[in-house]
């Protein structure tokens, strides 16, 4: 894959808006730090509230949601964000494979298995990102 120039970051994430719904702290840590030195811009929330919060702060680029939170499910977030208007690409974070199938009929075209593989959030990011 290309990496770009230094402005485009790696992989095209330079100066992209990318909202992480993660309640594991290590996951979303490491994942975050990933994002960051790619060249994205990464706000965390560890819970569906925290996330709704966000999201009324600022519309991301891309959102990158784990499907099961403590206090409700990243379809929780994606309905919200998608009722009210925003039409915000989702990459899905799972730690169990049968989500896959739910994920799609959510329209997420990416889902991602824990653990996640650089190379395969990069490509699903890239591809949600792709004009």
């Amino acid at each position: 894959m290309e990496h770009g120039s230094t402005n485009e970051g790696l992989f095209g994430l330079g100066g992209r808006r990318l909202l992480l719904v993660e309640d594991n702290q290590s996951t979303a840590e490491a994942v975050s730090r990933w994002l960051e030195i790619c060249g994205a811009r990464v706000s965390t929330a560890g819970s569906v509230d925290a996330a709704l919060d966000r999201l009324r702060a600022e519309t991301p680029d891309v959102l990158l949601l784990d499907l099961r939170l403590p206090d409700g499910s990243g379809w929780d977030v994606l309905e919200r964000a998608r009722g009210s208007g925003a039409q915000v690409p989702a990459v899905a974070i799972t730690g169990f494979e049968s989500d896959a199938e739910a994920a799609r009929a959510h329209g997420i075209r990416h889902v991602l298995t824990k653990p996640i593989a650089p190379a395969a959030l990069a490509d699903a990011l890239s591809s949600c990102l792709a004009p």
